[in-house]
C-alpha cells in the first residue's frame, strides 16, 4: 500500500471542489476540477487524482448511456485507487471504493438505459474520520 499522498495547497482546494461537485451529481465538472491539479502533482497524489478523475468520467458516461465508457473508466479508476490508504488525503476512500465497485457491478449487468443512468446517481466522497 502506498503512503498517503501529501497535497499542494492548490490541490487540496481542487480536491474539495471536485468532492462537492461529485456529491452534487456534477460528474463532468468534478473531473474538470481535479484535472488541473492532476497535471501538477506527482506520485501517490497524482494517482489519487487520476483515479478520481476516471471514476467521475465513468459516472458521466453512465449518466449519458455510454456503457462501454462507463465500464472502462470505473474499472480503471478503481484500479488506480486500490493501492491507496483508506484515508488517503483525508478522504474516506474505502467506502468510496466500495460504492464505486457496487456501481461497476450494476453497470456490468445493465444495458444502456435507465438502469445504467442510475449508476451515476448519489455517489459521495466523504472525509475520513
Amino acid at each position: 500500500m502506498e503512503a498517503a499522498p501529501a497535497l499542494r495547497p492548490g490541490t487540496a482546494r481542487a480536491l474539495e471542489a471536485g468532492r462537492a461537485l461529485l456529491g452534487a451529481g456534477r460528474h463532468f465538472e468534478a473531473h474538470e476540477a481535479w484535472e488541473d491539479a492532476w497535471r501538477e502533482e506527482q506520485g501517490a497524489a497524482r494517482q489519487l487524482l487520476q483515479g478520481l478523475i476516471q471514476v467521475a468520467a465513468g459516472l458521466h458516461h453512465a449518466g449519458t448511456g455510454n456503457r462501454a465508457g462507463a465500464l472502462k473508466l470505473l474499472a480503471s479508476g478503481l484500479e488506480l485507487l486500490a493501492p491507496l490508504p483508506a484515508d488517503a488525503s483525508g478522504l474516506a476512500l474505502e467506502p468510496f471504493r466500495d460504492a464505486v465497485r457496487a456501481r461497476l457491478e450494476v453497470a456490468e449487468a445493465s444495458p444502456a438505459g435507465p438502469a445504467l443512468a442510475a449508476v451515476a446517481a448519489g455517489l459521495r466522497l466523504g472525509r475520513a474520520g
